[in-house]
């Protein structure tokens, strides 16, 4: 299904039952609704599951990019409920779907009842504004890699199971660098302007235990910003933890969302 916005085309699959609590899944850079295939098979049993492209991603069409990518998103999410006349969900984001959790929650505070981070990271308190001199260099480094071997360095970063690094070099290739260069400086350039206070909301944090240092430092100081937290790591898994390790990540997953709906 397609939920058009001003300026597009946002694709998205629904599961499970009406009744029960709502679950949106928004994913990586240079990837797709179906990293989130097993969480969907499982949780479509217990809750009302919601997966999207975002915008630049599989089916949906391309955001503006004079726009800030994750606000953009977070805005477009908000009316995405808004479409299926959900009052509240829980926000489930993968590294730069983190970021859009995480400004969604501070921007619809009412619309979020609780938000869960795969190797993301907070915006609170901003990051240095020295690390927006990465930014001009990033793109150029990018293009002189050869796009092969750069699809495999990209899926050898973020995984550990072989069946994940194929996927996520399948994706790559779909996307492109273009997509991959932007992405990743509207990462960065979100770090830097941050959001001027903790989201509120009770949150998961989870990464996995191959995890790059810079990102287990990143969700530590996250979970340290906030009042109602858990900090979680996924064993045998790397970056994108839910699909190294979906059992272990479900399981999470389900007794966090049990806690805080008893």
């Amino acid at each position: 299904m397609f939920y058009k916005y001003d300026g597009g085309e946002l694709y998205y699959e629904v599961s499970g039952q009406d009744n029960n609590v709502p679950l949106v899944f928004l994913h990586g850079v240079a990837m797709d609704h179906k990293t989130f295939d097993s969480q969907v098979a499982e949780l479509q049993n217990h809750y009302k599951v919601i997966a999207v492209d975002l915008p630049d991603h599989g089916l949906s069409s391309r955001l503006d990019r004079s726009l800030p990518y994750s606000k953009t998103c977070a805005h477009i999410i908000a009316g995405l409920l808004n479409q299926l006349n959900i009052d509240q969900a829980i926000l489930i984001g993968q590294s730069l779907g983190s970021f859009i959790v995480s400004h969604a929650a501070y921007f619809y505070p009412d619309k979020v009842l609780a938000t869960i981070h795969i190797g993301g990271g907070g915006l609170y308190p901003k990051s240095s504004f020295l690390l927006k001199a990465i930014n001009p260099v990033i793109a150029p480094l990018i293009t002189l890699i050869p796009s092969p071997y750069m699809f495999k360095m990209f899926a050898d970063h973020k995984a550990l199971k072989p069946q994940t690094r194929a996927y996520l070099i399948k994706t790559a290739a779909l996307s492109g660098k273009s997509v991959i260069i932007q992405l990743t400086k509207a990462m960065i350039a979100d770090m830097v302007e941050g959001i001027s206070a903790p989201i509120q909301q009770p949150t998961l944090i989870l990464y996995g235990d191959h995890e790059a240092a810079y990102i287990k430092r990143m969700n530590i100081k996250f979970h340290s910003t906030l009042n109602n937290s858990r900090l979680t790591i996924i064993n045998d898994a790397h970056h994108i933890a839910n699909q190294d390790n979906p059992d272990a990540f479900n399981n999470e997953v389900i007794s966090f969302i049990t806690e805080i709906t008893n």
